[in-house]
């Protein structure tokens, strides 16, 4: 009896440092969007993974709470001090009808991945791609723009143009804007040495000019490596570690990239003489410094209008919202939907924005 008294007090003071250790992990995720990744990038790779220690410290706090100890109140404390993150991560609001006028703009944004090698594919495979995209272009509600990421080959910039209609478009690399208004200006952002790029385009709508930027910040490039680590990893296998080395290695190169292409970015959007709509792929969280600086006087379009978890990669990594819609608070956001889809290893986003007087 004495013995298995030693035992669960030894548990608890285990499970005592192990939130301990939990909070103080949490704590400085919270400092992610605070941290130049440049500088030093850990704090962005915990704010990576918000979500996951969220829900550690939930856990722990329902556990004492249940075993009535007043332990509780330190996961609740922690949680608390980060709740301005949790509306990035989920969101419970009501979504408005259209009212079908001309102030409106129904905005789409999605890293296609280049429809699974569309460029390349044989007859029969582009074949079924073309079909599966036109019944998703069915249910996308006739966008009057479309910023699409990944966008690899004439012929399938052309399969798009062709599907949705669209009788304007600007392209720099793979960052296409499509769009149903006149372009009256456009350009882009130059990122130095890789394939990610951002473009920019004036649009003459209805309510309004406004200025459509559509990003791809740096990509990871983890791919097949992260993949193996999520599914086969073993923690006791050399190979394991390796391979978490080396992902390490790729995810500190690409947030120091992706901070500097973000700050380009953010200092041409502070030039535009017109309100601002950016959409993209990100390719870091809510949680994060490029988020942070990004969204800096805009809205963010699942904050405002989103339900439930706002998840918008399809990969192995749970709760993972990395592309977005963010327009000036010209505009009033009405919805917005994440469209579920097997075209890409991403999650089209679809919103609809309101001109305000």
């Amino acid at each position: 009896m004495a013995n298995d008294n030693l035992k669960l007090k030894l548990l608890k003071k285990i499970l005592r440092w192990a939130n301990l250790l939990l909070i103080l992990v949490t704590l400085l995720a919270y400092l992610a969007p605070y941290v130049n990744p440049a500088k030093v990038w850990h704090f962005t790779f915990l704010g990576l993974a918000y979500p996951m220690l969220l829900f550690g410290n939930i856990g722990f706090a329902i556990f004492w709470i249940i075993r009535h100890d007043r332990y509780a109140l330190f996961s609740i404390g922690c949680i608390l001090a980060g709740l301005g993150y949790f509306g990035g991560f989920f969101s419970l609001s009501a979504s408005e009808k259209s009212s079908k006028n001309n102030t409106e703009i129904r905005v789409l944004t999605y890293n296609i991945a280049s429809l699974k090698d569309y460029f390349r594919s044989k007859a029969d495979n582009k074949k079924k791609i073309k079909a599966d995209f036109e019944a998703f272009s069915k249910r996308a509600e006739a966008p009057d723009v479309f910023c699409v990421q990944e966008g690899r080959g004439d012929d399938l910039t052309e399969l798009i143009q062709t599907t949705f209609h669209f009788p304007f478009q600007y392209r720099y690399i793979n960052t296409i804007i499509f769009s149903k208004f006149p372009i009256q200006a456009k350009g882009d952002i130059g990122f130095k040495n890789t394939t990610n790029s951002c473009v920019w385009a004036d649009l003459k709508t209805p309510g309004g000019m406004v200025r459509v930027y559509n990003v791809h910040l740096q990509s990871n490039k983890l791919g097949q490596t992260a993949d193996k680590i999520a599914t086969k990893g073993q923690i006791s296998d050399q190979e394991t570690w390796r391979d978490i080395r080396f992902v390490m290695g790729r995810y500190k190169s690409a947030v120091a990239i992706r901070a500097k292409q973000a700050q380009a970015v953010a200092s041409h959007m502070a030039k535009s003489p017109y309100p601002v709509l950016l959409c993209g792929d990100f390719n870091d969280p809510p949680v994060s410094y490029v988020y942070k600086l990004l969204s800096k006087n805009l809205q963010d379009s699942f904050c405002e209008k989103g339900s439930g978890f706002g998840s918008t990669f399809a990969g192995n990594l749970p709760f993972l919202r990395i592309d977005y819609v963010m327009p000036s608070r010209k505009f009033k956001v009405m919805n917005h939907e994440v469209l579920s889809t097997k075209l890409s290893d991403h999650y089209p986003v679809q919103v609809l924005l309101r001109w305000t007087k």
